[in-house]
């Protein structure tokens, strides 16, 4: 028998994850002074794992089964997607957009933190 509500630290993270995303949105909003890396690389970082999730969750709803675990190649494809899409393309197409190669590097590391995080028991 499977458990209800499989991978409690995950969603625990990403909840967490979700709320700090909303600090940072708010401290934008009212011009908050911070640290650049709060501002230009915390959301980067966070990304991946919240994304991650909820695709994990399609995929459970689809398949109508909660012990599937995405795997690397589908976590590194994601990372690539976002940062081809956030990091290259779009810094072409829109000024308000950059390219930055320690963007690429939270996507990898939220990546990795979703991997570990779904993996563990």
């Amino acid at each position: 028998m499977t458990d209800r509500f499989p991978l409690k630290l995950l969603h625990g993270y990403v909840l967490l994850s979700f709320a700090v995303f909303l600090i940072v949105q708010g401290l934008k909003f009212f011009s908050v002074a911070g640290p650049n890396w709060i501002f230009n690389h915390l959301n980067d970082y966070l990304a991946i794992p919240m994304i991650a999730t909820v695709c994990l969750h399609g995929v459970w709803w689809i398949k109508k089964d909660r012990t599937i675990r995405l795997n690397g190649f589908t976590i590194l494809s994601l990372v690539a997607l976002f940062s081809i899409v956030f990091e290259y393309y779009l810094p072409q197409q829109d000024y308000r957009y950059t390219g930055d190669i320690w963007d690429v590097v939270c996507y990898g590391l939220g990546g990795l933190v979703f991997y570990v995080l779904q993996k563990m028991k």
